[in-house]
C-alpha cells in the first residue's frame, strides 16, 4: 500500500481518522484512492457515526448513507455481544486492504445487472457462540458472496485453528483474498483460449471438487508438492490453486507497492529481473528481519519455477484483461 500525508505534511495511514499534528479529521476517498481531509464535499460513513468501524467517505451528494465499502456487507456480526464489535473493525480492516488493491488494480467488484458483484457475510457459529444460528460456518465463496468466519479475526482462535490444520502462515486478510480469487476466477478466466490455457497451467477444474477435497483431508498433499504450488491446501483442487495463487499474487503486490512508497527497492528492478525478484528479494529480507526480532517467519513460502510461472499468468490476466 502507498505511503499517506495529511495536507500539513504529517504521515497517516490507511485507517487514520484524524492527523495527529494538525488535529485534521481524515477520511479515505476510495475514488482518489487518498486519505483526505474531511471536507463539505463529504459525508462520513453510517459505519463510522453508529460504530466507528469505518474510515472511508461518499460524496457529500450521493444520497447513500454506507460507503463503497460497507455497502458491500450483506450480514456484519451480532452486535448484541461487545466482543464483537472489535471483531468486525479487524474484518473491516482487512476487507478494506482486499478492496484498496482491487482498486488499485482496476479490477471490478461493483457488478452489474446480469454479474453479480461482491458481497460479505460475517457469521458466527455454535462452536464459538452456543446461541448462534449457524451449527458451523464455513469460510468461503460462493457466487459472488464471500463469507467469513467471525473466529477468524481472534487471535487466539485463529491461532488454534492454524496449528489444528498443522499450517504455517493463516492471516484474516489472507482469507479475503483467496476467497476473491475464486470470484475472480469467472471474471478472469471466461474465453475458451484463456479457459484452455489456464487449464494447462493449473490443472482441469472439472474434476470432482467434492472427492479432490476429501482426498486432501485425509491423505495431505503429495510428496513434493512444494516445488509446484504455493501452498500445501493448493494441491487439493485445481480451483483451490488458483485461489491461493490468486490470493499470494496479491500479497506480492500490495507489499511491493508498501516499499516502493517508502523510497526503498529490494533489488534495481529491470526488465528481465522484473517484480517477482523483487519480491523474492524482499521476501528473504522480511524473513531474516522477523529472525532478527524472535518472530517467525513473514512469508514461510518459496516461488519454485510452477509457481511463478502461475503468478505470471495472473499478472498478465489483470494488466491485459481489456486488450
Amino acid at each position: 500500500m502507498k505511503a499517506f500525508f495529511c495536507g500539513c505534511g504529517q504521515r497517516v495511514f490507511f485507517d487514520s481518522t484524524q492527523c495527529v499534528a494538525c488535529g485534521a479529521a481524515l477520511g479515505f476517498d476510495p475514488g482518489k484512492l487518498e486519505v483526505v481531509p474531511i471536507t463539505e464535499d463529504y459525508w462520513a460513513c453510517q459505519n463510522s457515526l453508529d460504530h466507528q468501524v469505518c474510515n472511508w467517505l461518499l460524496p457529500a451528494n450521493s444520497g447513500l448513507q454506507y460507503c463503497m465499502a460497507c455497502g458491500l456487507n450483506e450480514i456484519i456480526p451480532n452486535l448484541s455481544n461487545p466482543e464483537n464489535l472489535t471483531l468486525w473493525h479487524r474484518l473491516e480492516l482487512a476487507k478494506r486492504r482486499l478492496l484498496y488493491t482491487l482498486l488499485s488494480l482496476g479490477l471490478d467488484f461493483q457488478g452489474a445487472a446480469d454479474s453479480p458483484g461482491l458481497r460479505f457475510r460475517f457469521l458466527e457459529d455454535q462452536r464459538r457462540n452456543p446461541d448462534a444460528l449457524e451449527e458451523f460456518v464455513a469460510t468461503g465463496h460462493q457466487a459472488g458472496t464471500i463469507t467469513i468466519n467471525v473466529a477468524e479475526a481472534d487471535d487466539v482462535q485463529r491461532t488454534e485453528q492454524r496449528t489444528a490444520m498443522q499450517e504455517r502462515y493463516r492471516t484474516l486478510l489472507g482469507h479475503f483474498r483467496h476467497e476473491a480469487g475464486h470470484y475472480y476466477f469467472t471474471k478472469l478466466v471466461s474465453a475458451p483460449a484463456m479457459r484452455r490455457e489456464w487449464r494447462s497451467i493449473f490443472g482441469d477444474e472439472r474434476v470432482d471438487y467434492a472427492l479432490r477435497m476429501q482426498e486432501y483431508y485425509a491423505d495431505g498433499p503429495p510428496p513434493g508438492w512444494a516445488h509446484d504450488f504455493v501452498s500445501s491446501y493448493a494441491t487439493a483442487h485445481p480451483h483451490e490453486d488458483w485461489a491461493e495463487s490468486f490470493s499470494h499474487y496479491l500479497h506480492i503486490i500490495d507489499a511491493l507497492e508498501t516499499l516502493r512508497s517508502s523510497g526503498m527497492t529490494a533489488v534495481q528492478a529491470s526488465a528481465e529481473r522484473g517484480w517477482l525478484l523483487e519480491w523474492m528479494e524482499l521476501s528473504v529480507t522480511l524473513n531474516e528481519l522477523n529472525r532478527s526480532l524472535g518472530l517467525d517467519d513473514a512469508y514461510p513460502f518459496v516461488q519454485s519455477g510452477p509457481v511463478i510461472d502461475k503468478l505470471e499468468f495472473i499478472d498478465r490476466l489483470v494488466h491485459q484483461r481489456d486488450a
